[in-house]
């Protein structure tokens, strides 16, 4: 084999594949955190109001409600 053959070509144009190695950035688990809990509060804001607006329908048919 030839020596051009056995170099090996950079991939990337040669730019590092991670550029906050050695850095510790604790933000970003800090936001993703938040983020979640966010997601949580929003999901059981959700079903909250779901099963409000559940109840309010079933009072105004006249149904009974099979939840009390």
């Amino acid at each position: 084999m030839s020596e051009e053959m056995m170099a090996a070509a950079p991939s990337g144009g040669g730019d590092p594949r991670n550029r906050t190695a050695g850095r510790f950035r604790p933000e970003g688990s800090e936001a993703t955190r938040k983020l979640r809990e966010q997601a949580r509060r929003r999901r059981e804001a959700e079903a909250k109001l779901q099963l409000h607006l559940m109840q309010t329908h079933k009072k105004h048919t006249g149904s009974p409600d099979p939840v009390l």
